[in-house]
């Protein structure tokens, strides 16, 4: 009796009185996002200084950044990352990325992940953020920076009906003005995989042979994504919503750190508190 009482005990330390498996809070990702890093300050941009002191901050506080290909081979032999592993990510692409984050980033011997909006850097607008070139990924590729998708021409907002809402048109049908209608979903389906298939092609033509990964324009995203991506052999999908990831998760969530009030105290509780909550 006292085996099979010791037995009992151990599985519900283990797995709780609920039946659910408890999470182990040291083997989860981080992932943290950011955007654009310039001296003047918006909702999604960071100083220099902001940008180098949270990096300070994951230094001091024992964060282990690790890089998108070491996440993806853990993922693939089932082995857990070190105790509070930190993936960085950029969304966009934007040249500021290799201006202010890839001198900081190697500074401090560390390495991150930017999801560029691949038509931004194929036909680069002038009155647009300036984004990177072809020529600075490859550089930074040298330097253990890496590049994927986030689309090639689909962040946007568009119209989704005919009284001009607009959302994310990725993840919505579009409206059609000619016809007075919206997309059907074969057309929804061709525009979605015509585009995300052209961001593969180009990502592997300048930059090599390397994993298919998809961060989603506005975190927005539906099961036909999903199943899209999984068709195109797209590994790992990125959102925008909080959370700690497991790492055989096929969407990962990511922690928004890219904003001006967040200072690197504040950075700090909030990977705390989400590490507490499990």
């Amino acid at each position: 009796m006292t085996a099979i009482l010791a037995i009992v005990l151990v599985y519900f330390l283990t797995v709780g009185f609920s039946g659910e498996k408890k999470t182990n809070a040291d083997s989860q990702l981080i992932v943290l996002m950011y955007h654009h890093i310039d001296p003047k300050t918006s909702d999604a941009t960071i100083t220099p200084e902001q940008f180098k002191s949270h990096l300070q901050a994951l230094h001091d506080n024992g964060y282990n950044v690790v890089s998108m290909d070491k996440v993806l081979s853990f993922s693939r032999i089932k082995k857990n990352l070190p105790k509070k592993s930190v993936l960085i990510t950029f969304d966009d692409g934007y040249e500021s990325f290799y201006k202010y984050a890839y001198p900081l980033l190697k500074e401090y011997n560390m390495v991150a992940t930017n999801f560029i909006v691949v038509d931004s850097t194929d036909h680069p607008s002038p009155q647009a953020i300036p984004h990177l070139t072809w020529d600075e990924m490859r550089e930074m590729k040298q330097n253990g920076m890496s590049f994927y998708s986030h689309t090639y021409d689909q962040h946007k907002l568009a119209e989704v009906d005919q009284g001009g809402t607009k959302k994310p048109m990725l993840a919505y049908h579009l409206y059609v003005k000619d016809r007075s209608s919206a997309e059907t979903n074969e057309e929804y389906k061709n525009r979605i995989k015509t585009d995300l298939s052209l961001a593969e092609k180009r990502l592997q033509e300048e930059l090599g042979e390397q994993p298919h990964l998809l961060a989603f324009p506005y975190g927005a995203y539906n099961q036909t994504v999903i199943d899209i991506s999984k068709e195109l052999g797209i590994e790992k999908t990125f959102a925008t919503t909080e959370g700690l990831n497991n790492l055989d998760d096929y969407v990962y969530h990511r922690v928004n750190a890219g904003s001006p009030y967040i200072s690197a105290n504040a950075l700090m509780a909030k990977l705390k508190k989400l590490q507490e909550t499990l």
